[in-house]
């Protein structure tokens, strides 16, 4: 009877209150007989890392163990002078408590450190692969390059193995994808104006050798028709005047020729500048949109990292409360097992009898017979 109302029935994790807990150590074999109960109760827990709950259940009872060490522990230390004959047993035993529930402790934590250890590898590969997803600096580059970035991103595979990680891989795939085809965009800009560049210079460089062959061929004919002039100069000097006067006019035609070839390449100076400027306009706009949009992805980024922190720190905020309620519920249970205990010590241990008539008449705390 003394030993039921000393340990709680059911409840293996239970310790002996008041007296009987310190007058235990003079016993070794109730010392063995408590931590095997604790270890026995430790040890039929089967350990659960697929759930949240699962996980907190491991660290609750690996946190319940320890807190039987240290009550253990001190109640050996709290041994009044007429036990001090016994120190050397006591602390024999402080250390047997220490040494088995300190590796009972690690034994039951360790599938939750190993799991956790994983799952925070499994996060860093995550991260480190997300990185994989942010497309190289070549914005300022040909199409060629571009391309290739381009099926780069594409091949990689956004999928069920990115986890949690997978809205967030697939939204930062798409930005990329975004961004290379802008840069792309760009790039094509500038290869076709640089080829209609090109292009232009060529017509012009073909313009300017034609002039330079119809005025080679000018300067010979002209020089001819000298020759023949000054052959025929002595024949007629009316012949003379009027191929002077011809002479005048070509020199007009060519002088006015040549006004408006230089009108034509200074025509075409002006379109190569005004297309130089425009070219870099539109570069400057797309670099500024660029950077406008890399801000306002981070901005999202940091948005979503914020909303997770909030719900990581909402979730601990609910374990709190819910340990706090289990450590009171558990501090009244004790609290009501000890006043039943205080109820039947006043009553005598051997007569069964006057036990069932306390019973009937009320005189055990929190117990009621219904006749």
């Amino acid at each position: 009877m003394n030993d039921q109302t000393q340990i709680e029935t059911g409840t293996a994790l239970a310790l002996p209150a008041g007296a009987d807990l310190t007058a235990m150590f003079a016993k070794p074999d109730k010392v063995d007989d408590v931590i095997s109960r604790i270890e026995a109760e430790a040890r039929s827990h089967a350990p659960d890392l697929s759930t949240a709950k699962g996980r907190k259940a491991i660290a609750s009872l690996a946190h319940t163990v320890a807190r039987s060490k240290t009550t253990l522990d001190a109640a050996g230390k709290s041994l009044t002078d007429d036990a001090r004959k016994q120190i050397a047993l006591v602390d024999a035993e402080r250390r047997k408590i220490r040494e088995r529930l300190d590796a009972l402790k690690a034994e039951v934590r360790k599938p939750l450190d190993e799991w956790e250890a994983t799952e925070e590898a499994r996060i860093k590969r995550l991260k480190d692969a997300l990185q994989s997803l942010t497309p190289a600096p070549v914005q300022m580059r040909d199409t060629e390059t571009i391309t290739v970035e381009i099926d780069r991103i594409k091949a990689i595979s956004v999928d069920d193995s990115w986890a949690e990680y997978q809205e967030i891989a697939d939204a930062k795939k798409k930005q990329s994808l975004t961004d290379l085809t802008q840069w792309h965009e760009a790039a094509k800009v500038r290869e076709d104006q640089a080829a209609e560049l090109a292009r232009l210079r060529a017509e012009a460089e073909e313009r300017a050798r034609k002039d330079a062959e119809e005025a080679a061929a000018k300067a010979e004919a002209e020089r001819q028709a000298q020759a023949k002039a000054e052959q025929e100069r002595l024949a007629a000097e009316k012949a003379e005047a009027d191929r002077i006067a011809a002479d005048k006019a070509e020199k007009a035609e060519a002088d006015r020729r040549e006004q408006a070839d230089r009108e034509k390449a200074e025509a075409a100076e002006r379109a190569r500048k005004q297309a130089e400027e425009d070219a870099a306009r539109r570069e400057k706009e797309a670099a500024e949109r660029h950077a406008r949009e890399m801000a306002e992805a981070k901005q999202r980024e940091e948005a979503a990292a914020q909303r997770e922190r909030d719900r990581i720190a909402e979730e601990q905020r609910r374990a709190d409360v819910a340990r706090a309620k289990r450590e009171a519920d558990q501090a009244h249970r004790v609290r009501i097992r000890n006043e039943i205990a205080e109820g039947l010590k006043t009553l005598d241990a051997g007569n069964w009898f006057a036990l069932a008539d306390a019973l009937i008449d009320g005189k055990v705390p929190h117990t009621r017979v219904t006749l």
